[in-house]
């Protein structure tokens, strides 16, 4: 193989690692299960303190309970992404910032956090195989007609 052809290779891989990251973030804002569900290996690991350390099922069982079922509207923004390639693996860090809203309780959450990531290409393509959320600022609040009242919850 020549020098280009790995380097199409390696671009390739990114570029559908890139869509794969977008593809889980566009599916969690539309509680999209199904979509999710097909982001990852069957036998992915998700770590995300402080809601906890799941599989595949535990990860679509917490979502259902806490997004799914409800009329929570999220936004997840994913950044500046570093994506490492070796061969059929690679791995990927990436700044997330995220926004939820509760309309029942007009309370509002602002995260931002570190998404470490790692990825394993299967006959499907592309899929996220481990995962880990740290978070690095949280900021809670409510909105009410005539003000807004926010908490600095968190500071790393």
């Amino acid at each position: 193989m020549s020098d280009l052809e790995a380097r199409i290779i390696r671009l390739e891989a990114e570029s559908d690692i890139r869509r794969l990251k977008a593809r889980y973030l566009n599916a969690c804002d539309a509680k999209d299960m199904k979509s999710i569900r097909a982001c990852f290996t069957d036998d992915a690991e998700i770590v995300f303190p402080p809601l906890g350390h799941f599989n595949l099922d535990g990860l679509m069982g917490i979502f259902e309970q806490m997004a799914a079922s409800t009329p929570i509207i999220d936004v997840h923004h994913g950044h500046n992404g570093e994506i490492e390639i070796d061969g059929d693996t690679a791995t990927g860090r990436w700044n997330l910032g995220f926004a939820t809203y509760d309309p029942r309780s007009k309370s509002f959450r602002m995260l931002a956090s570190f998404y470490e990531d790692r990825y394993r290409k299967t006959e499907a393509g592309w899929r996220i195989c481990y995962t880990k959320s740290t978070p690095r600022t949280i900021i809670d609040g409510t909105l009410a007609d005539d003000n807004l009242t926010a908490k600095w919850m968190m500071d790393t």
